[in-house]
């Protein structure tokens, strides 16, 4: 592993393990002084919206400006909102309002530096490492969210919130100083040295005619825009099925969602091995959709009775394992095609308005799927959104089957010639 790989995932972990430490304590402290569930959602939607309106505004940036400068800038401005946060806290208590105002910056700011960092990495790592990278990428955010809160949850029973400010603000100034320290292999491209830069307006249009002239990144939009829209619906519906319908107790709960997490590593660690390199994206991005869809429908199977009360943890436990390798299976080879085949004079722009989509969906399909189940049975919606992620799939596959073939064509070359020079 290169000392520059090496760089930006240190970095990457201590900028995440802050931001997942404050945002479980931020949700944490927001319930036990209000009770409110509507304050909670507010305190959510303070970390998610930004992140809608502004990844295409920060892919535009990362194509404009310096790459180095914005994650660095961004790493120290989320320490210094740390830092204003915990000097006014040694004032006076901290209520939702701060919370609140704490996570649009911090979000906004996250925003920035994920776009950023993204478009980077291909300019950070040579090629054979570019899976390696993304895939790290993934463990790291996986060993976060699975950490963090246990962390959080210690500290925050044992010291007050003032000196519990105290560490995710030195994360994120570690983090600012490790970046830093990175080392771009190839020369910034942006186009700020030009003294004649095309206006703002002017290149966030560019950037959307350029990803809608790409066959392959086009499809992948439209189906992300389905995509998400049912993953987010099962977010919703699993709660539901495990404790409602199925009366789980919270710790039950709590074991299915890190299977979830678990599966995530796996994957990740096992996609960052030279061994299990994928040749093949578009057909394992298929394949590991598919799958996906198909294990869409099997919570249905415990609502109808089909599996023993015995079997209902390890069942779901075994599920959402499976899922979490499943997903991670399918978003490295879409990262790899994004990165891979953009032009890198619009790879920021291109990977702003994927998030901003992909994001845009949660909002919609959480209000939806969550009026929804009050009403319609758990089953039918189950149901739909299997048939809408095998429509998406099959909707991609068609339009992408000539890609998917051309993949194999290489690799039967390949086979062909050593097969006559032996």
């Amino acid at each position: 592993m290169s000392f520059n790989l090496k760089r930006v995932l240190f970095g990457k972990f201590c900028s995440l393990f802050a931001a997942s430490l404050f945002t479980f304590v931020a949700g944490l402290n927001v319930l036990r002084e209000t009770s409110s569930g509507f304050q909670f959602a507010l305190v959510l939607l303070a970390g998610s919206v930004p992140r809608i309106l502004l990844s295409p505004v920060a892919g535009v940036l990362a194509d404009r400006w310096n790459r180095k400068r914005i994650i660095v800038m961004t790493e120290s401005l989320s320490a210094l909102v740390l830092f204003g946060l915990l000097f006014y806290s040694l004032q006076a208590p901290l209520h939702t309002v701060h919370y609140i105002i704490a996570s649009v910056l911090l979000t906004s700011l996250s925003t920035f530096l994920s776009v950023t960092l993204s478009s980077s990495l291909p300019r950070l790592v040579q090629e054979d490492e570019l899976q390696r990278g993304n895939a790290l990428f993934s463990t790291i955010q996986s060993t976060s969210t699975i950490t963090a809160p246990l962390v959080a949850g210690l500290l925050i029973a044992t010291v007050p919130i003032t000196q519990f400010l105290i560490l995710p603000f030195l994360l994120f100034a570690s983090a600012a100083w490790w970046n830093s320290r990175l080392r771009f292999l190839a020369v910034d491209t942006s186009p700020s040295a030009n003294t004649d830069t095309p206006s703002f307006v002017s290149e966030f249009k560019e950037g959307y005619r350029y990803l809608f002239r790409q066959p392959v990144l086009t499809t992948l939009v439209l189906m992300a825009i389905v995509l998400n829209f049912f993953f987010v619906a099962f977010e919703i519906l699993l709660p539901i099925i495990l404790l409602d319908r199925l009366q789980f107790t919270p710790f039950r709960f709590g074991m299915v969602e890190s299977a979830l997490g678990a599966g995530l590593l796996v994957a990740s660690l096992l996609l960052a091995l030279p061994r299990f390199t994928v040749k093949r994206p578009l057909r394992t991005i298929f394949e590991s959709l598919f799958l996906i869809a198909s294990c869409y429908a099997l919570p249905a199977l415990a609502l109808l009775g089909y599996v023993p009360s015995a079997l209902l943890l390890p069942f779901f436990m075994i599920l959402l394992f499976i899922d979490g390798m499943l997903v991670l299976r399918m978003n490295i080879p879409l990262q790899l095609i994004v990165q891979k085949q953009t032009d890198p004079a619009y790879l920021g722009r291109v990977i702003g308005v994927l998030e901003s989509i992909a994001m845009a969906m949660m909002p919609i399909g959480t209000l939806l799927f969550g009026l929804l189940s009050d009403h319609v049975s758990i089953i039918v919606l189950l149901g739909l959104g299997t048939v809408g992620l095998f429509g998406a799939a099959s909707f991609g596959f068609l339009r992408l089957r000539k890609d998917i073939l051309s993949e194999s064509i290489p690799v039967a070359e390949a086979k062909n010639t050593s097969s006559l020079t032996s």
